[in-house]
């Protein structure tokens, strides 16, 4: 006997051992992930978000910015060194909120004393969002799928927790709607499209997650996005700057190469920077820079509630819901156009 419990405790180390390798293994991809998904960010940015300045006739510096996206974004500005010179309007560091758009005025440096020499160098970073979102809590948005469908609801589990020994990002909350092969993804919120990925080119199956999959990103009147995403190759109806409603069709699911089946994965999130704790809470020294929503949906037998996970959900898109956020003359056109017979 005593060979066989010998052997069995063998195993059962073994097993310890291999599910920790596993874990490291995780984690070793997540960072590795996490410094990509950066790096490819601060590049794509630097496209995106230029910050430059002009000499004026009365020999001021005033500084600009061109915002070649789609959505608002937060733009930091520091002097690495400024001599005899003083900002106007700002304090330094500056940090302010950027519309699209190109030549954006941001402010002006003068010179301290007249007459005598100045200098500067600066350096600037970028976020999408806000500096400082009012984020509207209590709205209630609308389940992603068709009015009358069923969808499965499942509470997804932060990466960053699961793989990365960190905390989750603040309001940790995403959601995935277990759906139908070919079911359409309508918006669950009014907002304009900044982003979109239509050709994921995923090779394998049984996916849990990937980070390379096809979305939709659309930024909202308080400066939130939401990010769509699992759809269908080449299965999505709107591109960066459109404008779409509230019920609005959007794409096609995806999801066949996923272990759980055809799906929507949905979060709400919006600019703000925070320390990265780890799972005791003590600090990384590194700064996240996105926070989350816990939604409010508004569902057919229930109406306006937080969902519970593994549950299941009927669809409502009332008109009042779908026209909460338009003027009234706004509203007026839209119920014109989609009154019923």
């Amino acid at each position: 006997m005593k060979p066989l419990i010998l052997s069995l405790s063998c195993l059962l180390v073994l097993y310890g051992h291999g599910q920790q390798f596993h874990r490291e293994m995780h984690e070793e991809v997540y960072t590795a992930d996490q410094n990509a998904r950066e790096l490819r960010r601060l590049v794509h940015e630097q496209d995106l978000i230029y910050v430059h300045w002009k000499k004026n006739n009365r020999g001021e510096y005033e500084f600009f910015c061109d915002n070649r996206s789609f959505s608002n974004y937060t733009v930091e500005i520091s002097f690495q060194e400024l001599i005899n010179l003083q900002a106007d309007g700002v304090m330094l560091p500056a940090t302010m909120e950027v519309a699209p758009g190109m030549n954006r005025f941001l402010f002006v440096l003068r010179k301290s004393v007249l007459g005598e020499a100045s200098h500067f160098q600066f350096h600037h970073i970028s976020y999408k969002g806000c500096p400082s979102p009012k984020i509207d809590t209590g709205f209630a948005y609308l389940l992603p799928v068709a009015p009358g469908k069923a969808a499965r609801v499942s509470e997804l589990n932060s990466l960053a927790g699961e793989y990365g020994n960190e905390a989750p990002p603040k309001d940790w909350y995403s959601l995935c709607m277990h759906v139908q092969p070919g079911d359409t993804v309508y918006a669950a919120r009014r907002g304009r499209v900044t982003n979109t990925r239509e050709h994921a080119d995923l090779l394998d199956s049984g996916y849990s997650y990937s980070a390379e999959d096809n979305y939709i990103e659309i930024e909202h009147n308080d400066c939130t996005f939401g990010k769509y995403s699992v759809f269908r190759d080449d299965a999505i109806f709107v591109h960066p700057n459109d404008w779409v409603e509230a019920g609005q069709p959007i794409g096609i699911a995806g999801g066949d190469k996923y272990a759980s089946g055809p799906q929507v994965r949905f979060s709400v999130f919006y600019h703000l920077d925070q320390d990265v704790l780890d799972k005791d809470g003590n600090s990384t020294g590194k700064t996240r820079h996105w926070a989350y929503v816990p939604l409010y949906f508004w569902t057919k037998d229930n109406g306006k509630m937080r969902l519970i996970s593994r549950s299941t959900y009927i669809a409502d898109h009332p008109d009042d819901l779908v026209t909460q956020e338009m003027t009234k003359r706004e509203a007026k056109k839209w119920k014109e156009k989609h009154k019923t017979s």
